[in-house]
């Protein structure tokens, strides 16, 4: 078959070469992947399912999206078509097997440089769910992407076996990309964002790194660099990058508290499960009032972009400084304010926000002040039928370029939350991870009952 040479070459998007960074200085080319499955609780017809895949090549551009290599940098290209005939097809007969299965493609690489953006498999299982697992390269789509190309495939199928009308069209990746190349060239606007991070990274100093493992790694690089004042060890060590992953889950009761909270109070729900995580971090590190987090911006604020896949999203370095007098409401509403001023600033590159802050404190190639990375993936709870219930998993990739990767969805079969958390063995173990999110909830949930306690005492509860 003659390989298809492209009129048109882009180069990468800062949201793709931030997801690029990861696997780049890393000997695990899985980092740069997203495994996710997808099921509906009804008998799928696998013959019109792959028709309405075919149909979602058409519509969603990203996924004809490939790159090549040319001398040292990435560039990218859309094919002009894309059809897959047959679509592989696993049977199940339960969900562990299932789970087992996918769980092990997670963690083989999907070799985004050699034609190979994505892997598909349907599935059907004996408990009745039958589905779509997609394991696709983050330089193709984020979290929100994938997401968007579950619903929009679903509705497709939807419009072919029962008649629903079919979705409206997907906006397109590769338009947003040209705009995206344009937007980093606007000089005056890079300016005032080089301006917002400078002050932001001058601010308070040097940052502190607060791991949800405790202070014992940061005591033992002080003691090897004989230097008692470090404040940021080397924890993005690529060697030691090896994943477990921990699923905790948050019932319909309790969910539907947080949710109440955040209505009431104009919050998005992340910033209250980030605030949580960050009181246990501060609370088993000398009780600092320091502590540094990163989370994905999905960057998807417009109409066009919210109803468009591919690769948009990139980290926010989020730093927030909260004194123990501040209540429960001021310390959420603080990390709302700082997290709410990044996103205004989403439009500059994070690598060039990171190299900035790493040349004003001199920092290696393996330091970073970040304790963890946070993403959240709002899913669906039904698809306009009421009765059809919706399942959605993600999977360990077995390694990561951050001590801890947590991943906070909702779950549309009660209603509640989803948390995964990926944590580097090397640094964390599994009761300190657990402990982590036994002590982010008793924050979240006692503050919501009592808004007026203060961060000092919550991170008393964090230590009993």
């Amino acid at each position: 078959m003659k390989k298809y040479r492209p009129e048109k070459l882009y180069d990468l998007i800062p949201s793709q070469q931030s997801m690029y960074l990861m696997v780049k200085y890393s000997f695990s080319k899985q980092l740069t992947q997203i495994p996710t499955s997808f099921a509906v609780d009804r008998d799928m017809d696998l013959e019109l399912l792959t028709k309405a895949l075919n149909i979602e090549f058409e519509r969603n551009d990203s996924l004809r999206l490939r790159f090549i290599k040319d001398g040292k940098s990435i560039k990218q290209y859309f094919l002009p078509s894309f059809k897959m005939n047959k679509v592989p097809c696993k049977y199940f007969r339960n969900q562990k097997e299932q789970d087992e299965f996918f769980g092990a493609d997670a963690q083989k690489p999907v070799y985004f440089l050699k034609d190979e953006c994505f892997r598909i498999y349907f599935f059907k299982n004996a408990n009745g769910n039958d589905g779509i697992y997609f394991n696709v390269s983050h330089l193709n789509m984020d979290a929100l992407g994938s997401m968007i190309f579950y619903l929009d495939l679903i509705s497709v199928y939807r419009h072919l076996r029962y008649g629903a009308e079919m979705p409206k069209p997907l906006d397109s990746y590769e338009e947003y990309i040209k705009e995206e190349l344009v937007r980093i060239t606007n000089e005056k606007k890079m300016k005032k964002h080089e301006a917002f991070y400078r002050e932001y990274f001058a601010e308070g100093g040097e940052p502190f790194y607060a791991g949800v493992h405790g202070p014992a790694f940061l005591e033992k690089m002080r003691k090897k660099k004989k230097d008692p004042n470090l404040r940021v060890p080397a924890a993005y060590n690529p060697i030691y990058d090896k994943c477990n992953m921990i699923k905790e889950h948050i019932g319909t009761e309790d969910a539907n508290k947080i949710i109440n909270y955040c209505t009431e109070n104009k919050i998005a729900p992340e910033s209250l499960f980030m605030f949580g995580l960050r009181c246990h971090a501060s609370a088993i590190n000398y009780r600092t009032k320091d502590v540094f987090m990163m989370a994905t911006c999905s960057k998807r604020s417009t109409i066009k972009e919210k109803n468009m896949s591919g690769c948009l999203a990139q980290p926010i370095q989020i730093r927030t400084i909260i004194d123990e007098d501040k209540t429960f409401a001021e310390g959420v509403n603080e990390y709302t304010r700082v997290r709410t001023n990044l996103y205004r600033h989403s439009e500059y590159p994070y690598i060039t926000a990171r190299d900035m802050s790493r040349e004003m404190f001199n920092y290696g190639l393996i330091q970073g002040p970040a304790c963890l990375m946070f993403s959240w993936i709002p899913v669906p709870f039904d698809l306009g039928d009421h009765g059809l219930k919706l399942d959605f998993r993600t999977y360990d990739l077995g390694r990561y370029f951050t001590p801890l990767y947590t991943i906070c969805s909702t779950d549309p079969l009660d209603k509640g939350f989803n948390l995964n958390y990926m944590y580097r063995v090397k640094l964390s173990n599994k009761e300190q991870i657990q402990a982590l999110h036994k002590n982010a909830m008793k924050v979240i949930l006692t503050g919501i009952e009592n808004p007026g306690i203060t961060v000092g005492e919550l991170l008393d509860m964090c230590l009993e």
